[in-house]
């Protein structure tokens, strides 16, 4: 861990994750009555909450007010009162407006690495911060578990815009 916070440097199989199928039915047809689970090691999970954990305390300095989701203290359901409250706004007004509403799908597996570290150094993050996180979200290596053993290693690539 200590080569890790000096030197960015993560021992290969701190960041390995096995992909496990569990059975979704008791009768088991085709690949679809299995659910696949990512088993994590621990060292990977201790570095990723303490990383986090860092990064929670400067938050609400860096995302918008109007983000309502995944930060502390804000819900979705905020979202809807403050559209309603427009809408009513607008009625009573008798002004129109245009309200749109976007959802990314899947949107972490759409996200450009690239831009997020240019962003990051853009907004201050120092260099080893951010390639702490290159690390952890860059380089994770996977291996199905067939019987319970592991096979051939495979990386996982995330970009793909």
């Amino acid at each position: 861990m200590n080569g890790f916070f000096m030197d960015g440097l993560v021992v290969k199989s701190v960041n390995r994750t096995f992909i496990a199928l569990v059975a979704k039915v008791r009768n088991l047809l085709s690949i679809k009555d299995y659910r696949p689970i990512c088993i994590v090691g621990a060292a990977y999970k201790i570095l990723a909450n303490v990383l986090a954990n860092r990064l929670k305390k400067v938050m609400d300095k860096l995302i918008s007010p109007f983000q309502m989701v995944f930060i502390k203290g804000r819900q979705i359901v905020d979202s809807f009162v403050i559209v309603e409250e427009v809408i009513h706004s607008w009625k009573k007004s008798k002004k129109g407006g245009l309200l749109v509403k976007l959802d990314f799908e899947k949107a972490y597996d759409s996200v450009c690495h690239a831009f997020l570290f240019k962003v990051s150094r853009l907004m201050g993050f120092n260099a080893k911060w951010i390639e702490w996180i290159r690390v952890c979200v860059s380089s994770p290596l996977l291996s199905v578990l067939v019987n319970g053993s592991p096979i051939k290693e495979f990386s996982m690539n995330r970009d793909l815009l």
